[in-house]
C-alpha cells in the first residue's frame, strides 16, 4: 500500500536572531561529488543541525548517502555531470530538533517539528545562521538542504529544503527538492493556503491554455481534480509530489530539467574564445566545450552565413577559402531534443547559440584561440533573492563591464567597475524570473551567467 505524503511546501522568508557568534566562523566542508569547477556546475550543499560534535561522522555519511540516491533518480541521474555536492559539519550543542516552535532547543540552526501547528513540519527556523554560516564557507552554493537529526518523520520545503533522518527520508528529500529545487507544488490536498498556480498545479481548465497542454493525454498525464476542493487540478495520479516511493511525473520531471538548465548551461566554454576576429590563418577550429547530459540528447547544427555545414559534431573546421569577402557568420547551436522536454512555440530554456563574426579582408582584429576560463569568476547565490554578488580576481587593475539582461534579452542595467575586485548588485526592485549576466574584460566578451531570481 502507498504511502499518503503530507509534509507541507512552505517558503521560509524570515530571519530569527541566535544567540550564537556564527559571524565569522568557518567549519570543514567536505566533497562529496566533483564534476566541475565550481561557476558551470550547480552546488547542492548539505547542512545538519542537531548533529553532536561526536555525530558529525555520521552527518557526512547521511549526506553522502543522500548524494547517491539521488543521482539514481530521473531526470537528476542523466544530468549528474551537472551536479557538485558537498556537506558543510556544523556541531550543535543539542542533539535532535524541537518539538514546538516556542520552545526551541539547543541545537545550531533552530529545527523544530509543530510548525505552524503541523507535528510533521519541520523547520530550521534560524535563518540568519544558514546564510552566515553558507556565505563564510560556501557562498557558491546553488541549492541548501538541511538534514536533521532525528528519527521523527518530518520536513519541509522552502529556499532550504528539510528532511528527518527517518526511515523514509530519502522520498522525503526526493519530494521536498522538488519543492525548493523546481517550485514543484504538492500534488496531494495541503490545504487552501497552500493552493497556487504552479508547474503541476492549476485551476486552468481549458485545455488550449492548460500549462502541461504539450502532455496531456500521454504518460498519465491529464487533469486530476483534488476532491478536497475541486476547481484545482493536478497532471498525474501518482507522482513523488503526491506519494512516496513514486518516480516523477512527466511534468515535474520536465520541470526539474528546466530548473537544471536555468542554473547551468550545457555549454562550459568555446573556441575561438572572442567573437568577432579576422581569419588570417588558411583555417580555424571552431569548437564547444559541453556538458553532455547521459545518455546525450544535445543536437549541434553548426552554419556559415545561414547554411549548414556541420551536424552532431562538437567542432568543425572553416577554411579561408570557405568565406566570402567582408563579414562572415559562424552560429553553433546546441538543443536538447530529449523525449523528457516538450517546450512550447515560445520557450527556448532548451537551446543554446553561439555566434562569431569573421572577416576576410577587413583589418586584423587579432585571434585569441582558447576555452573560456569562467571558473575564474564567483556569481552568487544563485537563485538571487536581493543582492547579487560578484568578484573578478586579477593580476593588475582593468575595466570590467558588467552588463545585467532580462530573459527577452533586453539590457536593464549595466555598470562599468575596476577589476580585480568585489561587486555587489540589488536586484530587489526586479521581479523574479529569469536574467543574464554578462561580463566584459578588456572590451571581450567572457563569461555568461543566467540568475535566477526569487
Amino acid at each position: 500500500m502507498k504511502q499518503f505524503y503530507a509534509l507541507i511546501s512552505i517558503s521560509l522568508l524570515f530571519s530569527i536572531s541566535s544567540p550564537k557568534e556564527v559571524y565569522s566562523q568557518t567549519f570543514r566542508v567536505d566533497t562529496i561529488l566533483y564534476q566541475g569547477e565550481k561557476d558551470y556546475s550547480i552546488n547542492l550543499v548539505f547542512l545538519g543541525d542537531g548533529f553532536l560534535e561526536s555525530d558529525l561522522a555520521d552527518f557526512r555519511e547521511v549526506a553522502e548517502s543522500f548524494t547517491n540516491l539521488l543521482f539514481t533518480v530521473d531526470p537528476f541521474l542523466r544530468f549528474q555531470s551537472y551536479f557538485n555536492a558537498f556537506s558543510i559539519s556544523v556541531p550543535s550543542n543539542e542533539q535532535g530538533a524541537a518539538n514546538d516552535p516556542d520552545t526551541l532547543i539547543d541545537n545550531y540552526f533552530g529545527s523544530t517539528f509543530g510548525y505552524a501547528g503541523i507535528a510533521r513540519l519541520l523547520v530550521p527556523t534560524d535563518n540568519s545562521a544558514i546564510t552566515t554560516v553558507l556565505a563564510n564557507n560556501f557562498p557558491e552554493y546553488d541549492q541548501v538542504f538541511m538534514l536533521v537529526n532525528s528519527a521523527t518523520y518530518g520536513g519541509s520545503g522552502g529556499w532550504v529544503a528539510t528532511a528527518s533522518l527517518h526511515e523514509d527520508s530519502p522520498d522525503v528529500a526526493l519530494h521536498e527538492l522538488g519543492h525548493s529545487f523546481s517550485n514543484l507544488a504538492d500534488e496531494y490536498w495541503a490545504g487552501s493556503q497552500y493552493a497556487r498556480e504552479a508547474i503541476n498545479m492549476t485551476q486552468q481548465t481549458n485545455l488550449d491554455l492548460l500549462k502541461w497542454r504539450n502532455w496531456y493525454g500521454d504518460k498519465g498525464i491529464g487533469l486530476y481534480s483534488h476532491s478536497e476542493s475541486p476547481t484545482w487540478y493536478r497532471p498525474h495520479q501518482n507522482c513523488i509530489m503526491r506519494y512516496l516511493g513514486e518516480p516523477f511525473c512527466a511534468v515535474c520531471r520536465e520541470g526539474v530539467i528546466k530548473s537544471i538548465y536555468a542554473r547551468a548551461s550545457p555549454l562550459k566554454g568555446y573556441e575561438p574564445g572572442i567573437s568577432t576576429f579576422d581569419m588570417t590563418a588558411d583555417s580555424v577550429v571552431f569548437q564547444l566545450d559541453l556538458n553532455h547530459p547521459e545518455p546525450t540528447s544535445l543536437e549541434r547544427i553548426w552554419y556559415l552565413n545561414g547554411t549548414m555545414i556541420g551536424d552532431d559534431v562538437d567542432s568543425i573546421i572553416v577554411r579561408s577559402t570557405d568565406l566570402e569577402d567582408g563579414l562572415n557568420r559562424v552560429i553553433a547551436s546546441v538543443m536538447d531534443t530529449s523525449y523528457q522536454i516538450r517546450p512550447y512555440e515560445d520557450e527556448s530554456f532548451h537551446t543554446h547559440e553561439v555566434e562569431w563574426a569573421v572577416s576576410k579582408g577587413a583589418v586584423n582584429i587579432g585571434q585569441e584561440i582558447k576555452i573560456l576560463d569562467q571558473s575564474a569568476f564567483s556569481i552568487y547565490p544563485n537563485p538571487v533573492s536581493d543582492i547579487l554578488h560578484i568578484q573578478i580576481p586579477g593580476d593588475q587593475t582593468e575595466d570590467a563591464e558588467i552588463i545585467l539582461y532580462d530573459s527577452q534579452g533586453r539590457q536593464i542595467r549595466s555598470a562599468v567597475e575596476k577589476y580585480p575586485g568585489f561587486f555587489s548588485i540589488d536586484l530587489s526592485e526586479f521581479a523574479a524570473g529569469f536574467y543574464i549576466i554578462r561580463i566584459r574584460l578588456k572590451g571581450k566578451y567572457l563569461s555568461s551567467r543566467k540568475i535566477i531570481k526569487h
